[in-house]
């Protein structure tokens, strides 16, 4: 009997153990907590939507995919960015001739040497001799060779753009898209994750910086960009594969599989530009993946005035969406009923094009011969219904289709004028979301889109203004939104209202007190307030959360310099040099530290040398190093770098005064009267010049 007992119990213990493990499994299946890390759409649950989902790069699809690999790594995306060596040369080398900046007085050239590539950038004086040169290699490129290549450089895990950009239409080097139109910024436009998002596959970013870039990068637009991280699609594929958690679950997207909004938004995700834009929540650039819908990603801005005659070069989804077919196929007119995204440009002839065009519009549907829009069999419908730009009038010098279709698109005029050419006269607009997520935190949105749209265009005030109107509406119905509160800190910041900024980032650390950002504006404006102790204590919290950010430490270094701690200043901004070596006036405060503070004008010499080189028009970089040649009794040296100063800096006398001093020492009487009287003429009023000319012996 007991031993029928015990049976009976270690059956229903059996019996338990397997209902409890059977109700686990239903419960895994119909946990919608764990359910909605991943996208569902129709009846399909795509698990590699999930945001820990692990990249494996285009070299590991093409294991398997090998036809559409081999095809897709020649067409424009596939080869969107790359190293550069000499196998893949198209540029002109030897250079003919180099690229002038009137703007700055800088000449350009790109350089071989070797399989290596350089940019170099000089300046000569009226006797044609440099007095200014600045190496550094073009390591990667951006841009398929289709339109144009731009280059860029790596340093510790951030990517500079070069100056020069070779324009494929006009066979020719130039300067850089917007170094002419706008600013030449040289060699210090780093790629951001919002413009490596599109022009690059999935890259890590450094949990430690901003704007940084973890390991070894993966090269070219990947297929990844389109159909999601691929890791456990490889590992389902492997021997043994791994089991899914739901019936109805796949490890990859299909694109064509999926609906029609979320199909265009794989491509919108690149393709619209708009000009402002706004992440939703704690998103960064490389969080959406294909299969979401974008506007859960992120909002995107226009100006609310349409012109027929201007549209952006990565704005197709959007234009397409003002056209008649679109509007009429209610949504479903998705881009890929045009293109091959495996094979992009390469298949876009024009008997492709018009047979995409028939699918829709079948010749027998079109207007006869007596009508002025008369058809053939053979004809091209892009000419007259999907203008063309000219590289003239596209900001980036490539030839651009305008995706809005209608009947007359070749009757318009394209004229960039009003994108290029923004000024304090220009008609104000207002922003109109392409895409939004009508949620509580839309006017949030709207305000960082504003504050945004300000920062391209910071000269027309009024931008700001809209930004501080929206936040402030937005954070009454969201008052618990830390983005909110970091944003209007930023805007009261720079509407120089150092107080309500002060509180703003105060309630934005309350409520994500691990935001680094937000300690680093708090610390700006303490700077603002006169408050250094403050100051110092808000930038070391940001220093604390993002230990490798440089402009923490930069800033950290300055405001322990103002606050006369040299000791912390020079640790400080030494240890920034570890972590960016390419800010000049890091490189010219040391210089400045170590001449005046530390009396040791060797250590400041090696400082001002690499800030003249880095930027030779850094204010007082030349004076200062001048005079720490003279300090280490190095005239000649002296006397070289003042008249840099001078050349660089005709208007004013300082470095005539200084150099006029140097002469007299040497007792070169009549180079330092030279000197004092050319002070003199640019400054009549300057009293030391003449008291030092007049102090001067007779010749």
């Amino acid at each position: 009997m007991k031993v029928k007992t015990v049976i009976l119990l270690l059956v229903s213990i059996v019996i338990i153990v397997a209902a409890i493990f059977l109700l686990n499994q239903v419960a895994v299946f119909n946990n919608d907590s764990e359910q909605s890390r991943y996208v569902t759409d129709g009846d399909i649950i795509y698990l590699n939507t999930a945001l820990d989902v692990k990249y494996v790069g285009t070299e590991t699809c093409g294991g398997c995919h090998v036809k559409i690999y081999n095809i897709y790594i020649e067409s424009q995306t596939g080869r969107s960015m790359s190293r550069m060596n000499s196998s893949n040369i198209i540029e002109e080398f030897p250079q003919k001739e180099e690229v002038y900046d009137s703007s700055r007085n800088f000449y350009y050239e790109m350089i071989q040497r070797d399989d290596r590539f350089y940019q170099r950038e000089y300046r000569l004086d009226d006797d044609g001799n440099i007095v200014h040169e600045r190496v550094e290699e073009a390591q990667y490129i951006i841009g398929s060779g289709k339109d144009l290549r731009m280059y860029f450089f790596q340093d510790n895990g951030m990517y500079y753009q070069l100056p020069l950009t070779w324009y494929v239409h006009e066979n020719k080097w130039d300067m850089s898209p917007g170094y002419s139109e706008f600013n030449n910024v040289r060699f210090s436009r780093y790629i951001s994750p919002m413009c490596f998002s599109c022009h690059n596959g999935h890259m890590e970013l450094s949990s430690t910086a901003n704007n940084r870039y973890n390991g070894k990068i993966h090269l070219g637009i990947s297929c990844e960009s389109c159909h999601g991280p691929g890791d456990l699609h490889v590992k389902q594929k492997k021997k043994g594969g791994i089991n899914l958690p739901f019936e109805n679950a796949v490890t990859i997207v299909n694109p064509i599989k999926l609906s029609p909004q979320r199909r265009i938004d794989v491509c919108q995700q690149c393709h619209l530009e708009g000009q402002a834009w706004a992440l939703n929540g704690d998103n960064t650039w490389f969080d959406f993946r294909p299969g979401m819908l974008l506007k859960t990603h992120r909002s995107v801005y226009s100006p609310l005035d349409v012109k027929k005659e201007a549209f952006r070069v990565a704005n197709s989804a959007y234009r397409l969406s003002l056209s008649r077919c679109f509007e009429g196929s209610h949504s479903t007119m998705t881009c890929d009923l045009c293109h091959d995204p495996h094979r992009m440009t390469t298949k876009m002839t024009v008997e492709y094009n018009r047979q995409n065009c028939q699918k829709c519009h079948p010749p027998q549907s079109l207007p006869g011969v007596k009508s002025r829009f008369a058809h053939s069999q053979t004809d091209n419908c892009i000419p007259c219904h999907m203008k063309s730009t000219g590289t003239e009038n596209t900001l980036h010098g490539v030839i651009n289709t305008d995706h809005w279709i209608r009947v007359n698109a070749d009757a318009d005029t394209i004229n960039w004028k009003s994108l290029r050419e923004i000024s304090k006269d220009s008609p104000v607009t207002s922003l109109v979301a392409d895409i939004n997520n009508e949620d509580e935190d839309s006017y949030i949105r709207k305000g960082m889109a504003y504050f945004e749209f300000w920062q391209d265009k910071s000269i027309i005030t009024v931008y700001l203004d809209s930004a501080f109107y929206y936040l402030n509406m937005g954070l009454k119905i969201s008052a618990n939104n830390a983005t909110g509160y970091y944003f209007l800190g930023k805007v009261q910041y720079y509407r120089k209202d150092f107080y309500s900024a002060v509180s703003a980032l105060k309630k934005s650390i309350v409520l994500r007190p691990e935001d680094a950002d937000s300690y680093f504006y708090l610390g700006q404006n303490y700077v603002e307030l006169g408050n250094l102790e403050q100051a110092i204590e808000n930038f070391r919290k940001a220093n604390e959360l993002l230990p490798d950010e440089p402009e923490y430490l930069e800033k950290l270094g300055i405001t322990f310099s103002k606050n006369d701690n040299t000791e912390e200043s020079v640790i400080t901004l030494e240890k920034a040099l570890t972590k960016d070596k390419q800010n000049p006036y890091v490189y010219y405060t040391l210089g400045n530290l170590y001449a005046r503070s530390k009396n040791n004008p060797s250590k400041a010499l090696t400082y001002f040398e690499k800030a003249v080189i880095l930027d030779p028009d850094i204010p007082d970089g030349f004076l200062n190093l001048g005079n720490t040649y003279f300090l280490l009794a190095n005239f000649d040296q002296a006397i070289i770098s003042y008249k840099k100063a001078h050349l660089f800096n005709p208007q004013s006398p300082n470095a005539l005064l200084n150099m006029g001093r140097v002469y007299s020492y040497l007792g070169q009487i009549k180079e330092a009267r030279d000197a004092f009287i050319h002070a003199l003429r640019i400054s009549p009023g300057l009293h030391i010049a003449r008291q030092l000319l007049n102090d001067l012996p007779e010749m």
